[in-house]
């Protein structure tokens, strides 16, 4: 399209050439952009004032309202080491011995998937149930007994993966043996 244009332009030029603007007609437009721009008025000030004002007191309602609602959507939480640095300490212990195992557990996945589901859905549930014990140590009337009993968790879980642990290396031997009577054959 522009392209068009320009071509038609360029191999119109002598026709356009031929007709002149007569003067006044630039002096209309000089006179036009020349002439000085009237000045708003101090009304017209106060109204943008006003306006800006308008935002501002919106920005700070709405800003008030989300700060009202986050502070009190905000859910208190409570740890272990608010109510015993030792168990906290033994929590650390056994979260950090379950990761290990877990991931040993992992490295089986690819092995026997079917079991490694078997194996992870039971741990999920213990998990689960931990969790439940930790949402409900905020509200608990015996907040040390939900404590011991988030430890206990733990501990049966470390427990239990050392379980499925062992059954995974009782399975390795019996397929390694199986391995060796074939190649022996």
């Amino acid at each position: 399209m522009k392209d068009k244009l320009s071509r038609f332009v360029i191999e119109n030029r002598e026709e356009f050439d031929e007709f002149d603007v007569p003067a006044e007609v630039w002096g209309k437009i000089e006179s036009k952009l020349n002439a000085a721009k009237p000045k708003k008025s101090i009304n017209d000030r106060v109204i943008k004032v006003g306006f800006l004002l308008k935002i501002a007191a919106t920005i700070i309602v709405v800003a008030s309202f989300g700060l009202f609602f986050w502070i009190h959507n905000i859910k208190p939480t409570a740890e272990v080491a608010d109510f015993d640095p030792d168990l906290a300490k033994q929590q650390v212990h056994y979260a950090s011995l379950i990761e290990m195992k877990r991931n040993e557990i992992k490295t089986f996945k690819n092995e026997d998937p079917s079991l490694y589901k078997e194996f992870s859905s039971e741990i999920n549930k213990m998990e689960s149930n931990y969790e439940k014990l930790q949402k409900d140590l905020i509200n608990s009337p015996n907040p040390e007994e939900t404590v011991k009993a988030m430890i206990r968790n733990l501990q049966i879980q470390t427990e239990v993966l050392s379980q499925q642990l062992n059954i995974i290396q009782q399975i390795k031997k019996v397929k390694q043996q199986q391995k060796d009577e074939t190649k022996s054959i």
